[in-house]
C-alpha cells in the first residue's frame, strides 16, 4: 500500500488523493495520530532520512521510493489520461500545472480565502502601497497567527505594531525549537512569512538582551524601528 503523510485537511494532499482516485492507484493517507503526527513524525530522524527537508506531503511507495512536493506526487500517481498520452500531451499538462501554480493560487489565496474566513488578507496583494490603517496592520498579525495554528506547540512570539495610521510598521521576535525557521517546512505556513525580513539574532549580544527585555515587556526605547509602540501580540 503506498503512503501519503500530510496533516488533515492540507489542500495541496488533495491533489495527490484526487489523481489517486482517478488513476485507481492505492493510497493510504495517514495523517493522525499514531501514524503521522504534524512537527513530530516529520521531524524524526527516520522520516528525515526519507525526506530531508520534513515537508508534507510526501509519499512513500511500497517499494521503498520516496517523493515531496505535491505537483511531482500526483504526477506519479496519476495514469496516462492525466499525465498525457504524448510528450505534446505531457508538456500541456506541466504547462497548465505551473500556471495555476503561479498565476491562480497566489491571487485565489489573498483574495478568495478572506471571504470564505480562512485568512485574512495578505499586504503582499491586497495592501501593496505599504500599511495604511493601523487595524489593517494588526488584522495582518491576527491573520498569519491564525495560518500558523499548528506550529503554536513548537514557537513563541512577540509581535508589535509600531507606528500610526499610514506611517506603521510590523516587527516580532521569534522563538522556534532548533536552529532554523520553521516556516519552510509547511507550504501553508510560508503565505506570510516571505512578505517579512528574518534574520537569526546573537544571544550572548546586548542587542538580543535589550530587544528580548522590549519585546516581551511591550515597553523601552525600541531605537531599532523608529517608532512609537502601538499594539502588541503573542503567539504561544
Amino acid at each position: 500500500m503506498q503512503t501519503l503523510y500530510t496533516y488533515a485537511e492540507n489542500w495541496r494532499a488533495y491533489k495527490a488523493q484526487i489523481a489517486a482516485q482517478y488513476s485507481g492507484a492505492r493510497l493510504k493517507v495517514a495523517s493522525s495520530p499514531p501514524a503521522f503526527t504534524f512537527g513530530q513524525t516529520n521531524r524524526s530522524p527516520a522520516f528525515l532520512n526519507n525526506f530531508p527537508l520534513g515537508k508534507v506531503p510526501a509519499y512513500q511507495g511500497d517499494d521503498g521510493f520516496c517523493l515531496f512536493e505535491s505537483n511531482a506526487i500526483a504526477h506519479y500517481l496519476s495514469n496516462d489520461a492525466l499525465r498525457g498520452s504524448t510528450p505534446q500531451a505531457s508538456a500541456q499538462v506541466l504547462q497548465w500545472v505551473s500556471f495555476a501554480d503561479s498565476e491562480i493560487i497566489p491571487p485565489a489565496s489573498a483574495w478568495v480565502f478572506p471571504t470564505l474566513g480562512i485568512m485574512q488578507f495578505n499586504k503582499q496583494y491586497r495592501f501593496p502601497d505599504e500599511l495604511a490603517m493601523t487595524f489593517m496592520s494588526c488584522n495582518l498579525i491576527t491573520g498569519m497567527f491564525q495560518r500558523l495554528d499548528k506550529l503554536r506547540k513548537n514557537a513563541f512570539a512577540s509581535v508589535i505594531l509600531f507606528g500610526t495610521n499610514n506611517a506603521s510598521s510590523i516587527s516580532g521576535i521569534w522563538v522556534f525549537r532548533g536552529q532554523e525557521l520553521a516556516f519552510p517546512l509547511s507550504e501553508d505556513w510560508q503565505i506570510d512569512y516571505e512578505s517579512y525580513n528574518w534574520r537569526k539574532l546573537d544571544v550572548e549580544s546586548e542587542e538580543c538582551k535589550t530587544m528580548v527585555k522590549e519585546y516581551f515587556a511591550w515597553e523601552g526605547e525600541f531605537k531599532h524601528v523608529g517608532k512609537p509602540f502601538n499594539q502588541g501580540k503573542i503567539f504561544k
